[in-house]
């Protein structure tokens, strides 16, 4: 199972009268999807269930990470429990996640990227490939994706609370 208090405190050698302290929890998670090198939504939570929920939307409104866009951005709060939920969804994440390298169902051109959980300074990334379709790794992406919807909906269910614009080569473009 993916540790949600990975880090015990470091007990220094040199200092004798130092004595570990409890477990660190997880300050923040972070997810973001991405396509051809194009983001295409993501998000970010803190333990006191405030974050952001983003979504491209390409200018042309084709679909698809091609083309002039923007980022929306949805804040939301949905507290302690709220952060609990989604953490509980990602406990039962394999420890060590299982990789697509090997995988021998591959379909290419699939969304891709990464679960980040952060605790001080240290983050654990967990890499992600929906191209992969061996059942094993089906059965972890089940997590990963029912985690995202989940914060999708509470994300969804806010107004946009801020707009960034980007150009065809992904370059911000300036507000004139």
């Amino acid at each position: 199972m993916i540790r949600f208090a990975p880090l015990a405190a470091l007990v220094l050698s040199a200092c004798a009268t130092t004595t570990p302290t409890a477990e660190a929890s997880v300050e923040r998670i972070a997810y973001d999807t991405n396509s051809w090198g194009r983001v295409v939504s993501g998000w970010t939570i803190g333990p006191d269930g405030e974050g952001t929920w983003y979504e491209r939307v390409n200018d042309s409104g084709q679909p698809g990470p091609v083309g002039p866009y923007q980022l929306r951005h949805h804040d939301f709060d949905v507290g302690k429990a709220g952060f609990a939920e989604l953490e509980a969804l990602l406990a039962d994440l394999p420890d060590p996640a299982p990789s697509a390298t090997n995988c021998r169902q591959f379909r290419t051109d699939d969304l891709y990227g990464t679960l980040r959980l952060t605790t001080g300074a240290t983050t654990e990334e967990i890499a992600y490939n929906q191209g992969c379709r061996d059942a094993p790794y089906q059965a972890f992406m089940a997590h990963l994706l029912e985690a995202n919807a989940l914060v999708a909906d509470w994300g969804k269910a806010t107004p946009v609370s801020r707009t960034e614009r980007y150009g065809r080569d992904g370059a911000p473009v300036s507000e004139q």
